[in-house]
């Protein structure tokens, strides 16, 4: 594998650039530390609305050309909000590379958020709640087991927000709210590719250099107390054909030793046909679909499930169902075959989800705003292999406590 480079510009940017020659393109990623979890009461939705603005046109960038300058030359160009970072990826042919940086640059210098463009990206992230949440089946219910499942209002609402937040802001509300996150001390650069080195950094510092710094506000905490009871709600869903079932158990976060057991029990729970819970739940028919698994945080952090069950179907022997399956993890440990195919599977998807250079320099990004490591993709494969019987045997039997469970059953109607 290639090195990796990883410095810092004097005003706060980090920047990680690793070379690979293989190809003649080169992916870019620009991840801000500014997801849902950095929302305050009256924000809830603001990171998912500015994905959409960022497209909306800077001092020299018109709403629109970011994208067409770089399908121009054949690339790809996107974004992403979630609980922990808003990310901005694209590819471009390498030669082009100063094309994609200056872009970039120049909407973290100066955004124009107008309230015509507010207005209309306003509009489109409202229809897409009205798709996701009021008009799907289980949409209002994704919700409700988030909120269930934290006490902090960070990690306890959908990343997408609310309605009546995004309905009630305002053109000053939301200019704030980039002045506070989009700035060069909140983000991190990365590039995968055929680029020389130094002469990429050069780059980075021509266009991004100059751009100041914000002032950081406070310091936000995302601890929640221990669950010492467990949480079981009920709720009708009238878009809902059929009943289902959320559930989940408190998981350790980003940074934790047991990091890694989690990502195999993700694996040998949920992944594939042959997978633990489908093999009981979804082969026998209790279940018609199910899907979880280990979503894991730089605060707290979850271990969940969710199955939508057949017609007639009770909730209360999928979850019974679903308790066994885990019980058993903690009393029997896992036979050398089945573990080595999980080992296998989870290695072969990390591998291939970095094939294409953005997915690479994604992956750089999430490592040092996450972990502050450059090098924790290059060594993940190594430490997830370490994970053995004997600490699946252990996490299982800690982790997945009965006391700190959240159940939410939704009623079809």
């Amino acid at each position: 594998m290639a090195p990796i480079h990883c410095s810092t510009l004097p005003n706060g940017l980090r920047v990680v650039i690793q070379s690979d020659s293989a190809v003649p393109l080169v992916g870019v990623s620009l991840s801000y530390d500014v997801g849902s979890r950095v929302e305050g009461r009256g924000q809830a939705g603001f990171a998912h609305l500015f994905e959409h603005l960022m497209f909306q046109g800077s001092a020299h960038v018109n709403a629109g050309e970011f994208v067409r300058r770089v399908q121009g030359f054949g690339g790809t160009v996107n974004g992403a909000t979630g609980v922990e970072r808003t990310n901005f990826y694209h590819s471009l042919p390498a030669s082009q590379l100063g094309l994609g940086l200056w872009l970039e640059a120049d909407r973290m210098r100066s955004l124009r958020v107008e309230q015509d463009s507010f207005e209309r990206q306003r509009i489109t992230v409202l229809d897409e709640y009205r798709e996701r949440v009021e008009q799907r089946a289980y949409g209002r219910a994704h919700g409700r087991i988030s909120e269930m499942s934290y006490s902090s209002f960070g990690y306890g609402h959908p990343v997408i927000g609310y309605r009546e937040d995004l309905e009630s802001a305002t053109l000053e509300s939301v200019d704030a709210f980039y002045r506070r996150w989009y700035r060069p001390d909140n983000a991190v650069l990365a590039i995968a590719g055929d680029v020389d080195v130094e002469k990429a950094l050069a780059m980075v510092t021509q266009y991004f250099g100059d751009i100041r710094p914000g002032s950081p506000g406070d310091e936000l905490v995302f601890d929640d107390p221990p669950r010492l009871a467990p949480k079981r709600e009920k709720i009708q869903d009238p878009m809902a054909r059929l009943p289902a079932v959320f559930l989940n158990h408190p998981a350790v976060p980003y940074g934790h030793p047991d990091f890694y057991v989690f990502e195999v029990l993700e694996t040998l729970l949920f992944k594939g046909t042959s997978s633990r819970l489908r093999r009981v739940l979804q082969q026998s028919g209790d279940v018609l679909s199910l899907k979880g698994g280990y979503e894991a945080h730089r605060g707290p952090s979850i271990f969940s499930f969710f199955a939508v069950l057949g017609e007639g179907e009770e909730t209360g022997a999928v979850v019974a169902a679903y308790e066994a399956v885990v019980e058993a993890l903690s009393r029997e440990p896992v036979g050398a075959r089945e573990l080595a195919g999980v080992l296998n599977q989870l290695r072969t998807h990390r591998v291939f989800s970095q094939e294409a250079l953005v997915g690479r320099a994604s992956a750089l990004a999430r490592s040092v705003l996450f972990h502050r490591d450059p090098l924790f993709e290059a060594e993940y494969l190594a430490r997830v292999s370490a994970v053995n019987a004997e600490d699946i045997l252990r996490v299982a039997s800690d982790g997945f406590d009965p006391t700190g469970i959240v159940v939410l059953e939704v009623v079809a109607q």
